[in-house]
């Protein structure tokens, strides 16, 4: 097990307000870009940014296909302000967690499911569409996958010791 120090990390997460109807568009899109403003302008470190745009094309093409909501709109925000306001990670790491151990570890923490949660209704299609955008958007983008149906503390683990590999440099 390798240790890592927090400082060379930056954590950049989404401020996701407490709502009763499900965000607009604007509010993932303003979102993701402030949040990447943050991670461009914080300190000179490794930035660790959860769920990024590809998250958003994702979860606007899962909405498209099987709530008949436009993408495009998400699609041409993508095209326009990629580069600008967006920029491309150096490398992607997905904690793979299906559907049913998220729903059973939310439940044994006692915390709330959205009824409506894409990830946890259509996990299927949502994997499918990250596999479809990352190849087509991000197919020269180093990605690391872990287990998340193992111990968290294991993943956790796993996770800090890809953290500490991607920092030194070394070709993982």
């Amino acid at each position: 097990m390798r240790t890592i120090d927090s400082n060379d990390f930056a954590i950049i997460l989404k401020n996701w307000p407490v709502v009763d109807t499900p965000p607009s568009l604007e509010f993932f899109l303003e979102r993701d870009e402030d949040k990447l403003k943050r991670a461009k302008g914080s300190i000179e470190a490794v930035k660790l940014v959860d769920r990024g745009y590809l998250s958003t094309l994702t979860f606007y093409s899962v909405l498209e296909e099987q709530e008949g909501i436009s993408a495009e709109p998400v699609f041409k925000w993508y095209a326009n302000e990629i580069g600008r306001k967006l920029y491309k990670p150096d490398h992607y790491i997905m904690v793979n967690v299906p559907g049913e151990v998220t729903t059973e570890r939310a439940k044994s923490a006692k915390r709330a499911i959205h009824e409506n949660n894409m990830w946890l209704k259509f996990p299927e299609r949502i994997a499918y569409w990250y596999n479809k955008l990352l190849a087509k958007y991000e197919s020269n983008i180093p990605k690391h996958l872990i287990d998340g149906n193992r111990n968290p503390s294991v993943v956790t683990e796993e996770f800090k010791d890809l953290l500490s590999d991607i920092r030194k440099g070394s070709s993982i």
